[in-house]
């Protein structure tokens, strides 16, 4: 993705002014970079919008073309660092602020903002991940709070919250937002629950996930070529989360059993039923416990010759539309990473979710196929291979009811993203929104 150095973008007297927080463009989760890309398609791409500015994990202010767009989005670099004198640093953000700014480019982007939006990565909201991951979600809804400015958090997920702190902290952060979607019901009842008793539904909205709305694109011709070359078989695809493949992942997160075992098992029972699988990848980097390369380098090595032959593992370095385009061409998908679901839903491919968190459910329940999930931390081995080889044998009517349900839910998608902008409109017309302290 091309980026020029240090060139913001000159944006107009009466055009909306956006920060967006929580879902960077360069990441190594295809989820967090799914929900990123959608939204800032969309958002940049409207007339109305003059000037979209990013956080991202990055240094300064860089210039960004999106991908088969005309748009541009602005980059700004933010982090939690020891370098607290830098102007990058969350540290030096909250001092600058204090101070009138002193030309920090972000405080001076939050204070013209007609609104701060937010996504904490889809499910990042939440204290299950420790508090230095909580400090930097929360980081963002904090400065825009401080800025005066009207925060939206975008549909994600709520919780859960194991620490008094974590949720005293969320509480604050909810019933300040101006507006907050949560991206199915299940979310919405957990959004309601912090928001508190005086809750009102004008700003404490259901929605969908926004990564509904990913545009597909096409991958290099060789990627392209070897799916195509696959018709008349029954390719089906098999996401393995790298975080869950170790011990220590599950006692931390309370599988019911061995999760590459099972995962494998499920691989040789697919192959023996006929299917070509497919190896899907949406976490690829440099961190060992979260790359699902690593799951599935151990799944190959319980593999026969004969089933390997039978696999084939996509370029792990495809970005989110391309997988998305892949995954579309699938006849059914398995998975245990959110959004390589999601992928496989929002092109209405029946899936199958081996979840290891409430989230799962609640999303696939806004496409009508809530039963297609398995909870890994009930099920695992035997019990779980036997639930997902009833799914794919059902895979023409779960596929029906994708295709009555999907399109309202992709609709939906852009719907409550045109809400936000007509609401940043009223707010920047009014010269101000109601900001809850």
């Amino acid at each position: 993705m091309k980026t020029n150095s240090y060139a913001p973008i000159e944006a107009r007297e009466d055009g909306i002014r956006i920060v967006l927080a929580g879902a960077p463009l360069d990441n190594d989760n295809r989820g967090v970079e799914a929900l990123g890309t959608s939204v800032a398609t969309y958002l940049a791409g409207a007339p109305s919008v003059e000037r979209l500015s990013m956080l991202d994990g990055g240094w300064g202010v860089r210039t960004t073309p999106l991908p088969d767009s005309s748009a541009v989005v602005e980059r700004i670099g933010v982090r939690n660092s020891r370098r607290w004198h830098r102007r990058e640093s969350w540290t030096r953000v909250r001092i600058d602020q204090a101070l009138g700014g002193l030309g920090n480019p972000l405080v001076a982007r939050l204070t013209q903002a007609d609104a701060v939006v937010d996504l904490s990565g889809g499910d990042s909201f939440t204290d299950l991940y420790g508090p230095q991951r909580l400090d930097t979600v929360c980081a963002p809804k904090e400065a825009a709070l401080r800025s005066g400015r009207p925060l939206v958090l975008l549909p994600q997920t709520y919780g859960p919250f194991t620490t008094t702190d974590g949720r005293r902290r969320a509480e604050r952060l909810v019933r300040s937002a101006t507006i907050a979607y949560a991206r199915d019901s299940w979310s919405h009842d957990r959004l309601l629950e912090l928001a508190g008793p005086d809750a009102h539904s004008s700003r404490f909205r259901e929605g969908v996930d926004v990564a509904f709305g990913l545009a597909p694109q096409r991958p290099d011709d060789a990627i392209a070529a070897h799916l195509d070359a696959l018709a008349g078989e029954v390719v089906v695809g098999v996401n393995a989360s790298g975080l869950l493949r170790e011990v220590s992942a599950g006692e931390r997160f309370g599988l019911a059993g061995d999760y590459i075992g099972t995962m494998t098992d499920m691989v040789k029972a697919l192959v023996a039923a006929g299917a070509y699988v497919v190896l899907v990848s949406h976490v690829h980097g440099k961190h060992p416990l979260e790359n699902d390369s690593a799951a599935f380098d151990l799944i190959d090595d319980a593999l026969s010759p004969s089933e390997r032959r039978r696999t084939w593992r996509l370029d792990p370095t495809l970005r989110a539309a391309h997988l998305k385009w892949c995954i579309a061409r699938m006849d059914w998908f398995t998975g245990s990473r959110m959004h390589a679901t999601i992928a496989a839903l929002s092109s209405a491919v029946p899936a199958f979710g081996y979840a290891y968190s409430d989230k799962a459910r609640g999303v696939f329940g806004t496409c009508g196929t809530a039963d297609q999930v398995a909870d890994a931390r009930d099920i695992a081995g035997a019990e779980a291979v036997e639930q997902a080889m009833a799914s794919f044998s059902a895979r023409d009517e779960v596929r029906r009811r994708l295709e009555d349900h999907v399109p309202a839910v992709v609709d939906r998608a852009t719907e409550q993203l045109d809400e936000v902008l007509a609401a940043a409109q009223a707010w920047r017309a009014e010269g101000s929104a109601e900001v809850v302290a």
